[in-house]
C-alpha cells in the first residue's frame, strides 16, 4: 500500500494514523496486512480480489455472521468504518477491516495436523448440511461449480493467449484442439458429479490445513479462514481440493486427512456419511474440474506464473 491508500484506509476505518502496517499474507487474489494499534487490539486488512463486486463481498460476509454463531471455530469478523460500512473502495480496490484471530498455522508436514484438518472439515460438514436452511440463499448469492459459472475452453485460452505468461508455456496448450478435449473431459466429470446434487449445501471452497488456525497453547484447532470461495456447492469438493497439495508434501498426509474426514463423518446425519466408497470412488473428477477452476482463476486475475500454469495444464491435459 502507498502512503495514499493508507492515509485513506486509516480515515474510512478510523484508526490512528500511527497504526504499524506490515503484509501479513498474500494469495492468489487478495492481498493482507496486520495493523497494530498501540493501546488497542491489532486488526487485519484485506484487500478482496479484483473479480468480486461489493455484493460478491457482503454476500461473503452475510455467510460469516451466521458461522460465527453456527459452528464450533472461530471465522472471520468484518468490522464496520465509520459510515457503518464493512467494504470501502480506495484506488479502484475493495478492502475490508477484520477481528484478529489469535492462532498459528499448523506445520503442514504433519500427519497429525493433516487428522485434524480432517475431522475439522467433518465437524464444519455435519454442521453446515444441519443448518443448510440457514445458508440456502447462497444457492443464488453463491453458486456452485457448473457449466453455467465457468468459462469455457475458448475464453481461457484467449485469456491465457494475452498472457505474458504465454510465451513460457508448451504451444499444444495453446490450440483449440487442446481446449476442446480439456472441455469434455471436464463435462465427463461435471456429469459424474451430477449423482452427488443431494449431498449440496454451503461449503469452504478453499479448505486445507493452511487455511486453519490452531491454539499455541493447546494444538487444537480454533480457527477456519479465508472463505471467500464459500458457494453453495458439492461438500466433496472441500474434501479433494487440497489432497492434491498435501500429496506433493508426502501421500500419507493426503491420505490421513481423507480418512480423518470420513471417519469424523461416521453415525452423523451428514450424507456422505453412508455413501464413502462412491465419494471416494468420485475424487479424481473432483479434482479435476477444481484445476481447471483454478486454472481459470490464475488467468481471471492475470496471476503470470509460467512454472505453475503449465503445471495446472499438464494436469488439464
Amino acid at each position: 500500500m502507498n502512503k495514499q491508500e493508507i492515509k485513506l484506509l486509516d480515515e474510512a476505518f478510523a484508526l490512528p494514523e500511527n497504526t504499524k502496517w506490515s503484509s501479513f499474507g498474500e494469495g492468489h487474489a487478495n492481498e493482507t496486512w496486520l495493523g497494530e494499534i498501540d493501546g488497542d487490539e491489532p486488526v487485519v486488512l484485506r484487500r478482496h480480489n479484483p473479480n468480486r463486486t461489493e455484493e460478491q463481498i457482503l454476500s461473503e460476509f452475510k455467510c460469516l455472521d451466521l458461522l460465527h454463531d453456527l459452528i464450533g471455530y472461530e471465522v472471520p469478523k468484518a468490522l464496520y468504518g465509520v459510515n457503518q460500512e464493512r467494504v470501502t473502495e480506495v484506488e479502484g480496490a475493495h478492502y475490508s477491516l477484520f477481528e484478529l484471530i489469535e492462532g498459528e498455522t499448523p506445520p503442514l508436514d504433519k500427519v497429525e495436523t493433516c487428522k485434524q484438518s480432517g475431522q475439522a472439515l467433518a465437524n464444519l460438514h455435519i454442521k453446515l448440511w444441519e443448518e443448510r436452511d440457514a445458508f440456502k440463499f447462497a444457492e443464488e448469492e453463491r453458486p456452485g461449480v457448473s457449466k453455467e459459472t465457468l468459462k469455457s475452453g475458448a475464453e481461457l485460452l484467449e485469456a491465457l493467449s494475452s498472457m505474458e505468461a504465454s510465451k513460457n508455456i508448451d504451444g499444444k496448450y495453446l490450440t483449440s484442439e487442446y481446449w476442446t478435449d480439456v472441455e469434455a473431459s471436464l463435462n465427463d466429470a461435471l456429469g459424474a458429479l451430477a449423482k452427488l446434487n443431494e449431498t449440496k449445501h454451503l461449503i469452504h471452497g478453499d479448505f486445507g490445513p493452511p487455511n486453519t488456525l490452531i491454539s499455541e497453547n493447546s494444538g487444537e484447532l480454533v480457527g477456519i479462514l479465508d472463505w471467500d470461495e464459500c458457494r453453495w456447492d458439492l461438500p466433496v469438493y472441500d474434501v479433494a481440493g487440497v489432497y492434491p497439495f498435501l500429496c506433493e508434501i508426502d501421500k500419507s498426509l493426503g491420505e490421513a486427512f481423507v480418512d480423518a474426514y470420513f471417519a469424523g463423518l461416521k453415525g452423523s446425519s451428514h450424507p456422505l456419511a453412508a455413501r464413502e466408497n462412491e465419494t471416494r470412488d468420485l475424487m479424481g473428477a473432483v479434482q479435476y474440474v477444481a484445476t481447471y477452476k483454478e486454472f481459470e482463476l490464475m488467468v481471471e486475475n492475470h496471476l503470470d506464473e509460467p512454472e505453475y500454469l503449465a503445471q495446472l495444464l499438464e494436469q488439464l491435459a
